[in-house]
């Protein structure tokens, strides 16, 4: 009976320091509330949204390009690995004067700024990750402001003859690129 009585009374104990215990681990006092969790998504938007796309990707970047408008906002930055750097010489020999005959055919001054490492944009509204290209598996990250994808991306692809285009989200993947929206009020898609 003893016995009894003592797995009694210890089964009470441990429920009740069980009880007690799980109350202080949950106090409702210390509950993320629905405006912490806005708060820490908008934290997670500005990061994602300042940071080099190829860096959130976890890619070593060895160089990167950002295009501007003259005098203007950034249109967007396309940045390369390491693996890319035997063909950083080939890749942007008349970089200027392709980029000035875009430029006058939809109309905006284009800027290039040659980078050694890695390139950010402000106002980051998308990106376009390309999966390699001339043999080079490496991904090719691209990303975009609104200015971008508005001014630049489907005016430049509709110079190119493909016209059929309605927003950025179909440039992107035409090309076999995966198109990432981060601000879905001003994504192009």
């Amino acid at each position: 009976m003893k016995t009894k009585t003592k797995i009694k009374t210890l089964l009470t104990l441990i429920t009740l320091g069980l009880s007690v215990f799980q109350c202080d681990l949950f106090d409702p006092k210390d509950k993320v509330t629905s405006d912490d969790l806005v708060s820490m998504l908008a934290l997670q938007q500005i990061n994602a949204n300042s940071m080099s796309e190829a860096q959130r990707l976890g890619l070593n970047v060895a160089y990167s390009h950002r295009f501007s408008i003259k005098d203007g906002p950034h249109l967007f930055c396309r940045e390369y690995s390491t693996a890319y750097l035997e063909k950083q010489a080939e890749w942007e020999k008349d970089m200027e004067q392709t980029y000035t005959t875009i430029g006058n055919a939809i109309g905006i001054q284009i800027v290039v700024e040659r980078l050694s490492g890695p390139c950010a944009v402000t106002n980051k509204v998308a990106a376009c990750h390309y999966d390699g290209v001339d043999g080079i598996n490496d991904l090719i990250p691209y990303a975009y402001t609104t200015e971008g994808e508005h001014k630049y991306l489907i005016p430049a692809n509709a110079y190119y003859g493909t016209t059929d285009l309605k927003n950025a989200k179909e440039a992107c993947e035409r090309f076999k690129g995966t198109y990432v929206c981060y601000d879905p009020s001003k994504c192009w898609q």
